[in-house]
C-alpha cells in the first residue's frame, strides 16, 4: 500500500499558498497613502521657464519653513516627460491651479499640460505642430479660454481639447487674462478688452492699459498703463493713480507684474530691486518702496505674486545672466509688514555655466 509524504504535502501546500498570494498581490492595486496623495499640499510651486535648447521648463516645490525647494518635482514624478517640445526649443512661461489641476503652458510650440495639484502626476497633454500659449483660465466648468500669440481660443479643461477662437475680440497676441462675476478681461497687443463670459461679446476696450490683472477685495479689478495703476469698478468705470516708478514688462508672453493682496485693497508690482506697494486711496503709499533688496548683485525674475494661504509676497530671482542664473534665490516676505520671512539661495556658483542649475523661475502659483 502507497503511503502518504507528509513532507511532499507541506511543501506543496506552502508553494500554492505562495502562487495565490502572488496573484493576489499583482492584481489588487496597493491602497494609496494619503500622504502619498496629497505630497504637495503644504507649500507653493515655482515655475521655471528653462534654458533654451539646454533644458525644459521646471516645476519646483517649496514646503513651508523649509531651507531649501524640491527642484524639477514635476520630472521626478513623471520621469521621461518634460515640460517643452523634443527640442527643448520652447520654454514654460505660465502656470495656474484650476479645480485640482495645474494647467501648464509653453510658449514657441510647446504643450499644453495639465498635472494633478497635490501629486503632480500628468493627467493630459496637448500638443499642437505650431503654437505659442500664453495664459488660460476657467469660464464655468470645463469650458475655459486659453490665449496665445493670434487670439484667444476655447479649450475644454478636462481633455484639452483646442476649439473655436473668439470672433469678438481681435487674432492679435493676447497675454494675461482674468474672469470677474460676468465678464472676462483680456490684455492684448492692442489694449484690454472686457468680454462677456456668457456668450463672449465685447463690452468694453480700453487702448491705454497695457498691464494687467490683479483683483483687491472690494471687488476692484487693476491694470496699468505703466505710467499709472487703473482700477475698473464693476461698472467697468476706470479710475487711475500716477506712480512714482513705472511698471515695466516682458510683453504678453511674460507673466504680469501686478498682484494684489487678498487681506487688504492693496496691489504690489517691482520695478528693479524694489516693490512697490499701493493702498487703494492713499496715494502716499507710493512714497517710498514698500520692500527694497538689498543683495547685490540681484534682479527678479519674472514677476513677483501674493501668496494669500500666509498673507506674503514671493519673489524670485538670480544673481544675473549667463554663469551668474544658476545663482537663484526665493524671498519671501510679510505682505502687510514688509518683513523678511525667509531667504533660500540654491543652484551654482556663478561661475560655471551649470545649465542644470539654471531654472530661470518666474512665477509661484498656489493652492
Amino acid at each position: 500500500m502507497k503511503q502518504f509524504n507528509t513532507k511532499k504535502l507541506l511543501i506543496g501546500a506552502v508553494l500554492v499558498s505562495s502562487l495565490l498570494y502572488s496573484c493576489k498581490k499583482d492584481n489588487v492595486a496597493e491602497p494609496v497613502s494619503d500622504s502619498a496623495a496629497r505630497k504637495y499640499e503644504n507649500g507653493f510651486f515655482v515655475i521655471g521657464e528653462g534654458s533654451y535648447a539646454q533644458n525644459s521648463g521646471a516645476v519646483s516645490f517649496y514646503r513651508y519653513g523649509d531651507d531649501t525647494l524640491s527642484i524639477r518635482a514635476y520630472e521626478k514624478e513623471n520621469p521621461g516627460k518634460i515640460l517643452s517640445n523634443t527640442a527643448k526649443t520652447s520654454t514654460l512661461q505660465f502656470a495656474s491651479i484650476i479645480n485640482g489641476s495645474i494647467y501648464l503652458l509653453c510658449k514657441v510650440n510647446g504643450p499644453i499640460v495639465k498635472v494633478n495639484e497635490y501629486t503632480l502626476k500628468e493627467e493630459a497633454r496637448y500638443v499642437q505642430e505650431s503654437s505659442n500659449w500664453r495664459s488660460i483660465i476657467q469660464v464655468d466648468g470645463t469650458r475655459g479660454l486659453v490665449s496665445a500669440n493670434d487670439g484667444v481660443y476655447q479649450i475644454d479643461l478636462n481633455t484639452l481639447a483646442i476649439q473655436n477662437k473668439l470672433a469678438a475680440v481681435g487674432a492679435v497676441n493676447t497675454g494675461d487674462m482674468w474672469k470677474k462675476g460676468d465678464y472676462i478681461y483680456l490684455l492684448q497687443s492692442n489694449g484690454a478688452k472686457i468680454v462677456s463670459a456668457g456668450n463672449y461679446s465685447l463690452a468694453k476696450s480700453f487702448s491705454n492699459i497695457t498691464r494687467g490683472f490683479a483683483q483687491t477685495p472690494n471687488g476692484k479689478l487693476w491694470g496699468s498703463t505703466g505710467s499709472r495703476l487703473i482700477a475698473i469698478d464693476n461698472n467697468l468705470d476706470t479710475a487711475g493713480v500716477a506712480l512714482p516708478v513705472a511698471v515695466g514688462t516682458f510683453g504678453l508672453d511674460a507673466p504680469t507684474r501686478l498682484t494684489a493682496s487678498t487681506k487688504e485693497n492693496a496691489v504690489f508690482y517691482h520695478s528693479g530691486t524694489s516693490i512697490y506697494k499701493y493702498v487703494d486711496g492713499n496715494a502716499s503709499s507710493l512714497s517710498q518702496p514698500f520692500i527694497t533688496i538689498t543683495d547685490t548683485p540681484f534682479m527678479i525674475y519674472g514677476a513677483i505674486r501674493y501668496d494669500r494661504n500666509k498673507d506674503y509676497i514671493v519673489v524670485n530671482g538670480i544673481q544675473g545672466y549667463g554663469a551668474a542664473s544658476t545663482v537663484n534665490y526665493l524671498l519671501i516676505y510679510n505682505a502687510s509688514t514688509g518683513a523678511l520671512v525667509k531667504k533660500i539661495r540654491y543652484g551654482g556658483d556663478g561661475v560655471v555655466a551649470d545649465f542644470s542649475k539654471i531654472f530661470f523661475n518666474d512665477i509661484a502659483v498656489f493652492h
